[in-house]
């Protein structure tokens, strides 16, 4: 005899990677034609856009839930589009502090901010109530990963 509640856990983990992949898509194709911004570097881009100062890249890293590894490889390439610069923490010579250069300000502030706003709309399809339920639901599961030991870099919603 099948499991009713494992089929439907089942079915909502399916569910749920079909959805990330497809709002990963949704906001890869409001972030503009540059092949070069991916969602990680937009994410790390608007991060230093928002604190307006340099900042560490463990710090950057561990809020976007990244190893250090992916970190430095999302950094390097930044760099090397003269997005980011690099520097050495005055307190501390061991801390990398990575900033916006001019030309990583005016695409996180031009381009990637009002892009995020534009596919951040797509929930506004949703009512109201809905979005609040949804919100709510997602909070229970981020909970419930926290519960079993998954690290969740976002706060559930209260």
């Amino acid at each position: 005899m099948a499991d009713p509640s494992r089929e439907q856990g089942e079915q909502l983990l399916r569910t749920f990677g079909a959805i990330t992949k497809g709002l990963r898509q949704w906001v890869r194709s409001h972030m503009g034609a540059d092949p070069a911004i991916t969602v990680g570097r937009a994410g790390v881009l608007l991060a230093l856009l928002e604190r307006d100062e340099p900042a560490s890249m463990s710090t950057l890293g561990s809020a976007r839930d990244l190893t250090p590894r992916e970190m430095t490889v999302l950094a390097s390439g930044l760099v090397r589009e003269g997005l980011v610069e690099r520097c050495t923490d005055p307190q501390d010579r061991r801390v990398s502090l990575i900033s916006l250069t001019p030309a990583g300000r005016a695409s996180a502030a031009g381009q990637l901010l009002p892009a995020g706003k534009q596919a951040a709309a797509l929930f506004n399809e949703l009512t109201d109530p809905d979005r609040e339920e949804l919100l709510r639901l997602l909070g229970e599961v981020a909970i419930a990963l926290k519960r079993h030991g998954i690290k969740v870099p976002l706060s559930p919603i209260s």
